[in-house]
C-alpha cells in the first residue's frame, strides 16, 4: 500500500455503501441491516432476504417523529441518534425489532419497529418507514460486493494452495537430509488441491452452508472483507480532482522525510550545525554579497513562482556555501608561513 493511498484513508470519511451488513432476526426470519448516522440525520437499509428497503431521515423529519412517537422524552437529538445507531450496531437481546411488511395493496414500503430504554429505564419506541431502493442500490451494495468477494476468496484460495505446496516441497527436503517428525500424528501427506475440493463439495458441512443460504457470510471475517473491498473500491473510483490532490499530497509528505516543507523552523543543514556555526554561516553569507537577498529574483517571473519549500531550500544550500569557502579561507591563513619581524637597531 502507497502512501498516497494510506493518507487517503485516513482523511476518506465513509458513506453509506462502506458500511457493513449486520445479521438480524425480524419476525423470526433473518436479515440483513446496515445504518449511517451523521450528526442530523440517518440513512438505513433492511434486506429481508427478497427485497431490499431504505429509508433516509433529515432532521427536521427526525425531531417531527420523535415527538410523535414519544411525546414525553425530552433528550438533545445527539442523544437519540446515538441510541439508534447502538440499537442498530448490533441486534440487542433487551429491545425488540419487528418487521411489518405493507398491509395492503397501496402501501409500497415497511416498518422496522424498535422497542427500547434510553438512560434510566425510559421507554423510547422508534419506526423506520423504509421504501424498495432501486436496482442501482441494490447492485451498489449486495450484488457487486458479493460477487468481488467471491472472487477475492477465490484468488486467496489458490495462494493458499501454493504455500501449501511449497511446505511439502520444504518438508521432502528436510525428509531427504534425514529428517524425520518426533511424533507420528503430526505426519502429513502432500497437499492435492482437486481432492481437497472433491472432499469439501461431498462434506456435511457444505450442505449446512448450503441449507443456511450463506447466513453466516457475515460473519467478523466476511464483514472485515466488505469493508475492504468497498473501502478500495472507493479509493479506485475517487474523483480525477481528488486524484491530483492525493498526488500533491505525495509529493508534501516526501518534503517532510528530508525536512523541506514550508513553514518548517530550519530544513536539514540547520538541524546537523551547531548554532554557532550557522550563525557564522549567517554572516560569512552576508560579506559576499548577502546570497540569501537574491533568491527570488524580481525579474523572473517563473523562478518567483517557486514553492517556499524551494527557497527554504535553496537559502541553506547558500548558506552551507557561504559556510564552506568560510572554513577554507581559516584553513589557508593557517597553513600560509609566517612573517619573522625585523629587529629595530637602536
Amino acid at each position: 500500500m502507497t502512501t498516497t493511498q494510506l493518507e487517503w484513508r485516513r482523511r476518506w470519511k465513509p458513506d453509506l455503501t462502506a458500511q457493513v451488513w449486520q445479521p438480524f432476526q425480524l419476525n423470526k426470519q433473518r436479515a440483513l441491516v446496515k445504518c449511517l448516522f451523521r450528526e442530523d440525520r440517518y440513512e438505513l437499509l433492511v434486506y429481508d432476504m427478497e427485497t431490499l428497503w431504505y429509508e433516509e431521515c433529515s432532521r427536521k423529519a427526525f425531531e417531527h417523529k420523535a415527538k410523535k412517537l414519544n411525546p414525553n422524552v425530552e433528550a438533545p437529538l445527539a442523544t437519540l441518534l446515538q441510541h439508534l445507531r447502538d440499537n442498530l450496531a448490533n441486534q440487542k437481546k433487551k429491545s425488540t425489532y419487528s418487521l411489518e411488511p405493507p398491509k395492503s395493496r397501496d402501501q409500497s414500503g415497511v416498518v422496522l419497529r424498535l422497542g427500547s430504554h434510553l438512560t434510566g429505564g425510559v421507554p423510547f419506541k422508534w419506526e423506520f418507514h423504509c421504501q424498495e431502493a432501486t436496482n442501482d442500490m441494490y447492485a451498489c451494495h449486495l450484488a457487486t460486493p458479493l460477487l468481488t468477494m467471491v472472487s477475492e476468496l477465490c484468488r486467496r484460495e489458490a495462494e493458499l494452495h501454493k504455500i501449501l505446496k511449497r511446505k511439502d516441497a520444504e518438508i521432502e527436503d528436510y525428509k531427504a537430509a534425514g529428517g524425520k517428525v518426533s511424533r507420528k500424528h503430526l505426519e502429513t501427506t502432500p497437499f492435492d488441491g482437486k481432492a481437497f475440493n472433491s472432499d469439501m463439495n461431498f462434506s456435511k458441512a457444505f450442505e449446512s452452508q448450503v441449507q443456511s443460504s450463506g447466513a453466516s457470510a457475515f460473519s467478523e471475517p466476511g464483514q472485515e472483507l466488505y469493508r475492504q473491498v468497498m473501502m478500495t473500491n472507493a479509493w479506485l473510483n475517487r474523483p480525477v480532482e481528488q486524484a491530483s490532490s492525493d498526488d500533491e499530497l505525495l509529493d508534501d509528505i516526501s518534503g517532510d522525510t528530508v525536512g523541506q516543507t514550508a513553514g518548517a523552523s530550519g530544513p536539514s543543514w540547520a538541524h546537523r550545525l551547531p548554532p554557532s556555526l550557522v550563525a557564522n554561516a549567517q554572516t560569512a553569507g552576508a560579506s559576499y554579497g548577502s546570497p540569501t537577498k537574491s533568491i527570488t529574483p524580481k525579474g523572473s517571473p517563473v523562478k518567483g513562482a517557486s514553492s517556499p519549500g524551494s527557497s527554504a531550500e535553496d537559502t541553506e544550500l547558500m548558506r552551507r556555501q557561504a559556510l564552506e569557502r568560510r572554513l577554507a579561507e581559516e584553513k589557508a591563513k593557517q597553513q600560509q608561513p609566517v612573517k619573522k619581524k625585523k629587529k629595530k637597531i637602536f
